[in-house]
């Protein structure tokens, strides 16, 4: 049964996304040439400033040019970050303030089937109760959101 519910996965994975095993597998070799391809470009630079410039400013040359990649790329992080954290709360503050879940059509055609499926008589008194337990945990989580004074 595990062995089953494994492959259901990994079709649905492989059905949203394209990705196999052999995709994998080119995905490691690709990037194994391309670091390896990075490093033999980052020797042949090295040596091409050395005959240059001499061995020293040719180093220092490849040093300053990686700080420069580095602080690029931390600049493009950090903007990236902010960016994130404002999508994230705009969309936690959209969801805020959405309609209820409970309205949802789906929602209330599901409700509807179960009370004719089980009888309104049995499923009143559940519905109250799952309403009355929502109600507190949202009362709790916003009492608890709440900043101490």
């Amino acid at each position: 049964m595990f062995g089953k519910l494994m492959r259901d996965l990994m079709l649905s994975v492989q059905s949203r996304t394209g990705i196999t095993m052999s995709f994998v597998v080119w995905l490691g070799v690709i990037v194994l040439a391309g670091i390896s391809a990075f490093a033999f470009l980052c020797i042949a630079g090295y040596d091409w400033l050395s005959l240059q410039m001499g061995s020293i400013y040719a180093g220092l040359t490849m040093a300053g040019f990686f700080v420069l990649v580095a602080i690029i790329g931390m600049t493009v992080c950090t903007i990236a970050r902010r960016r994130a954290r404002e999508r994230a709360i705009l969309a936690r503050a959209a969801r805020a303030h959405a309609p209820s879940w409970l309205l949802d059509p789906r929602v209330l055609t599901a409700a509807v089937q179960v009370g004719r499926e089980l009888g309104w008589q049995r499923i009143v008194p559940v519905a109250l109760a799952g309403f009355m337990a929502a109600q507190w945990a949202r009362e709790y989580r916003q009492h608890s959101q709440e900043p101490a004074e």
